[in-house]
């Protein structure tokens, strides 16, 4: 059996070596192997290199370490510009930018509401939704909550004149 804790120290301790921080990490049992996927992150975004610095590290120090004794699969990625929101400090990061969430109201109903998360304090969400509505969600009803990414008005969509 795999010591959860060992993993998460082995990557906090790269975290520290490296300057990353970790936004999400997942242990994951196979059939005949593991797959742990760490999603990392730094201020102005995560580069390819980023990510193969950090897998490099972390796999020597896990593989050093013996911290999986099994065989493992180690994958390194940054959240992406559409990324799923669990904790407080994923809330707080993700001020300012357009969300989608789903949660439950006072008589028990799913809401999904899209909009730009205004603000994030003391436990509670305020939204700004797509038609101009302020909506305050408690972190203790999210049910699913994600950022969404929206394309500039001045795509390359092609216009017909």
């Amino acid at each position: 059996m795999i010591d959860k804790s060992n993993v998460k120290k082995s990557i906090d301790r790269i975290c520290d070596e490296t300057g990353f921080q970790i936004y999400d990490w997942k242990l994951r049992k196979k059939k005949y192997a593991h797959d742990l996927v760490v999603y990392i992150t730094k201020p102005g975004g995560v580069s390819l290199d980023d990510c193969e610095l950090f897998s490099r590290k972390l796999g020597d120090d896990l593989d050093m370490n013996d911290i999986i004794e099994t065989r493992y699969f180690l994958e390194v990625s940054s959240p992406g510009l559409a990324r799923s929101l669990h904790t407080s400090e994923h809330f707080s990061g993700a001020v300012g930018e357009f969300v989608k969430i789903t949660f439950e109201d006072d008589e028990k109903k799913s809401i999904t509401v899209r909009g730009t998360l205004v603000s994030f304090q003391d436990n509670m969400l305020l939204l700004e939704t797509e038609i101009n509505e302020e909506v305050m969600v408690n972190l203790d009803a999210v049910q699913k909550a994600k950022t969404v990414f929206q394309w500039p008005d001045s795509s390359s969509k092609t216009k017909k004149t």
